[in-house]
C-alpha cells in the first residue's frame, strides 16, 4: 500500500496518539475466516499487481491482497523498487506500526483466510477475471488476473486446496458520504529505469514544495513527513524512503 501516494484532509483522518504493541497475530497464520457474505468481488483497475474488492452487504468495501509469498522468503536485492511482489502482512504489519506511532491515518487492516471459490469465484461478477481461474496438478484451485507484473500462470495465487491467506484493508466510505481531496505525493518516484523524479536531480527541491499548495500552509507538510518516516520504518523500498 502506498502510503505517501495521497493524504486526506486532516480533519478526516487524524486520531489520538498513544504507544501500543503490536498484536501477536500479525506474526501468526490468520485463524479466522471470512464469514460475511459479500455481494461480489472484483479484481481492483489500476495498480501494478493482484488486488480484488470486496463489496458486502452494508455497502462497505474492502482491498483484499492475496498472499503471493511465504513470510520468511526474502527480496532478491537486485530487483528493481517496483518489481518486488507485496506482501499482504506488511499491510497489516502497518496498519499496527501507524497506531503505535499515533498517527492513524491508515484505514483497519486484518488476515484472513477466504475461500477461492466461495468468497471468489463463485460471486465475481468480472469476466476477465473469472476466466483466468484454474485447477493445479495437485487439485488447488488457483487464478491470476490482469495486472501489469505477476499475473500470468508462472505467477498465479493458489488455494489449498481452496483455502487463501490475504489481507483485508477497509477501504473509505464513498465520497457521497465521506467528502474528501487527495494529492499525489510531490516526491512520487517516476517508475522508471532511466527517468529521475525531480526530487532525484533539483537539489532545492524541497524549497519548491515548501512554496506550492497544499504544503504552504498549515501541517500538510509535517504530516507528509511523518507517513514518509512509517514507509522507511517499514521499508517500503518502491516509495521515497
Amino acid at each position: 500500500m502506498n502510503h505517501q501516494e495521497s493524504l486526506s484532509d486532516p480533519e478526516m483522518t487524524s486520531g489520538r496518539r498513544g504507544a501500543e504493541t503490536v498484536p501477536p497475530s500479525v506474526h501468526r497464520e490468520p485463524e479466522r475466516h471470512l464469514t460475511v457474505g459479500q455481494h461480489c468481488t472484483v479484481q481492483k483497475s489500476g495498480g501494478t499487481q493482484l488486488k480484488l474488492v470486496m463489496s458486502f452487504p452494508n455497502y462497505g468495501q474492502a482491498i483484499f491482497k492475496p498472499m503471493k509469498q511465504e513470510r520468511d522468503e526474502e527480496t532478491n536485492f537486485n530487483l528493481y523498487y517496483f518489481s518486488d511482489f507485496e506482501r499482504h502482512n506488511a499491510e497489516i504489519a502497518a496498519f499496527h506500526l501507524d497506531r503505535i506511532l499515533g498517527y492513524r491515518r491508515i484505514p483497519p487492516v486484518v488476515g484472513r483466510l477466504v475461500d477461492v471459490v466461495k468468497d471468489i469465484k463463485d460471486v465475481t461478477t468480472d469476466h476477465k477475471l473469472a476466466r483466468t481461474f484454474f485447477s493445479s496438478p495437485v487439485g488447488n484451485t488457483c487464478f491470476y488476473g490482469q495486472c501489469s507484473y505477476y499475473c500470468s500462470t508462472e505467477h498465479a495465487v493458489c488455494g489449498r486446496p481452496t483455502a487463501l491467506e490475504g489481507s483485508v484493508a477497509l477501504m473509505l466510505p464513498d465520497l457521497s458520504l465521506a467528502i474528501r481531496r487527495t494529492w499525489r505525493s510531490p516526491w512520487r518516484r517516476s517508475y522508471s529505469r532511466s527517468k529521475l523524479a525531480k526530487w532525484e536531480t533539483e537539489p532545492d527541491y524541497c524549497s519548491t514544495v515548501k512554496k506550492t499548495a497544499p504544503y504552504d500552509k498549515g501541517t500538510r507538510l509535517v504530516d507528509f513527513i511523518d507517513l514518509a518516516i512509517l514507509d522507511f520504518l517499514m521499508k517500503a523500498v518502491y516509495l521515497h524512503s
